[in-house]
């Protein structure tokens, strides 16, 4: 959290205040109950909501962050030992949540994951594995005026000089969702601590459904802008301390899925009217 009255800029939170921006309100706080701070707290809640997507894209994810810790370790890998990853993160879920196991076929579940998984080595992983590691999975925070802003990309390598930005996705973006932001805020972020050079910073999405590989350019112009954006959306947000600042964006479907429900008489009221 930011030491003045300000919420931290993620593209998460973002994405939650686009969402219901009463959600952001309730996500600060609850962060700062458990005085948990960084994007992979926000991504846990984005991702929190059990179903059949959500667990294949979290195995998918835990796989490929395996393998690419096996792969920067010179330790073994491969679409063998990556695959029972993904079988194993499954099981380990629906062990804990029995409910899950009677609304989807785990089997359907492992079926998906290693389609994905033997989809990245056969196409993805080929064109990948010739980088020199950077650094994956790990959060970082920088400084755009006096707001903090909080990154986690999946993956950085140095290929052929340039500083190349990968993010992993096992679907297309939802609504609410804008790969290329997510992509240009790690951008911002490498240019301010890697690579002075924007010309050398590279960002791409790789969809392990098919093998895609969508390459992404940004300038400083894109930053600057990226820069204004994220100053107008902290002054937009306000005061994490009145509530008033957050208004509700309610729809049975939010409100059904919201991780916050049981603080929200808003939404609640929306769901009982609804049933």
């Amino acid at each position: 959290m930011s030491d003045d009255m300000t919420i931290d800029w993620s593209y998460s939170n973002a994405r939650l205040y686009e969402s219901c921006p009463r959600s952001l309100f309730y996500h600060y706080w609850q962060q700062i109950n458990r005085n948990t701070d960084s994007e992979a707290a926000d991504e846990r809640v984005l991702r929190g909501q059990l179903g059949a997507g959500v667990v294949i894209g979290n195995a998918i994810h835990t796989a490929l962050g395996e393998h690419i810790g096996r792969w920067s370790r010179g330790k073994q890998t491969g679409i063998k030992i990556i695959r029972q990853v993904a079988r194993n993160y499954i099981h380990n879920v629906i062990d804990a949540n029995p409910t899950l196991g009677t609304d989807v076929d785990p089997e359907s579940l492992i079926h998906t994951t290693d389609t994905h998984i033997g989809r990245f080595f056969q196409i993805i992983w080929p064109q990948i594995r010739g980088h020199r590691y950077i650094l994956h999975e790990e959060t970082h925070s920088f400084k755009i005026g006096s707001t903090k802003v909080w990154v986690r990309p999946d993956l950085c390598t140095r290929d052929s000089g340039k500083f190349v930005i990968t993010d992993w996705k096992s679907r297309q973006p939802a609504l609410f969702e804008d790969p290329s932001l997510q992509l240009r805020v790690y951008a911002l972020w490498a240019y301010q601590e890697f690579e002075p050079d924007i010309d050398r910073i590279s960002t791409q999405l790789v969809f392990t459904s098919d093998g895609r590989i969508d390459h992404q350019s940004v300038d400083e112009v894109d930053l600057t802008q990226l820069e204004d954006q994220i100053a107008a959306d902290v002054l937009k947000w306000g005061n994490p301390n009145d509530r008033a600042n957050f208004s509700t964006d309610e729809s049975f479907e939010k409100c059904s899925n919201c991780p916050y429900l049981f603080s929200c008489e808003t939404g609640q009221t929306k769901i009982k009217n609804n049933q």
